[in-house]
């Protein structure tokens, strides 16, 4: 696990693109959240595609929800308004978008084979207050693969803000937290002193079926967090990481030292 501490919002969202910029290439696959719209992030991948950095022509990407019971192509839809904010400045080729739709019977499964077609190579998520991270903060049967879920009124309220869209579906399509944990690497951002007390559960010992219990096994968690966020200095938990390896390799030794014996034992 990677953690990055910045001094302010911006800082994070330009940090995150200087992480991304070693996996812009054509082939990858990235999966963003909506919430990155109108953020320095957004403005950044879009300023130095403009600059003539780099092409994203043949770069994928994978949405990680939507309305359910619209066709994405309506123009009030998650989709639309990442192609109108993201994509479309980006100049991405559209046959090399793909989002969730939830119209038939077949559109789950059918996001399901696009997700095991295009291995994700960096999923880029956010912590919101309480935790909550894809909506969820705990894991569940239901949300581990792409489902749909009952849209709550803070979320319409804050798609509608983002999107300018009046959701009037009941319900949300979106990706599931083992679509998340296959991901060759995870970006996580988590803004405000609202997430402080979530953050520092990163580093809990304790098992539990939390979202962030879940995500922190996972091998290239990178976690972006602002000073209000911070659980503490990025010395101080590279300090932790180091005795909790420590600590990790001491047990395999242990275990491999241990199995040794009673093979030698077996074998008298």
């Amino acid at each position: 696990m990677k953690y990055i501490v910045c001094n302010s919002e911006q800082a994070v969202y330009n940090r995150v693109y200087d992480e991304l910029e070693r996996f812009i290439e054509d082939g990858a696959v990235f999966s963003f959240s909506d919430k990155i719209i109108n953020s320095q992030f957004t403005k950044r991948i879009i300023n130095e595609y403009v600059s003539g950095k780099y092409s994203y022509k043949h770069v994928i990407f994978l949405g990680q929800k939507e309305i359910a019971g619209i066709y994405k192509e309506e123009d009030k839809s998650i989709y639309r308004s990442m192609k109108k904010n993201v994509y479309d400045k980006l100049r991405v080729e559209y046959n090399n978008l793909y989002y969730p739709e939830n119209t038939t019977n077949e559109c789950v499964s059918r996001y399901k084979e696009v997700l095991e077609n295009y291995p994700i190579d960096v999923a880029l998520v956010f912590m919101d207050s309480s935790g909550y991270i894809l909506n969820y903060n705990k894991i569940s049967e239901d949300n581990r693969n792409v489902h749909t879920y009952k849209v709550s009124a803070r979320e319409k309220n804050e798609i509608r803000k983002r999107h300018a869209i009046d959701v009037k579906s009941d319900s949300i399509i979106s990706i599931g937290f083992d679509d998340i944990m296959s991901a060759r690497n995870i970006f996580l951002i988590a803004l405000g002193r609202d997430k402080k007390e979530h953050v520092a559960g990163i580093f809990s010992d304790e098992e539990n079926d939390s979202v962030i219990a879940y995500l922190k096994k996972h091998p290239n968690l990178v976690v972006f967090v602002d000073k209000e966020a911070g659980f503490k200095s990025e010395d101080e938990v590279a300090k932790i990481i180091k005795s909790k390896n420590s600590k990790k390799r001491k047990a395999e030794l242990e275990r491999q030292k241990r199995l040794k014996e009673v093979t030698k034992e077996e074998e008298k």
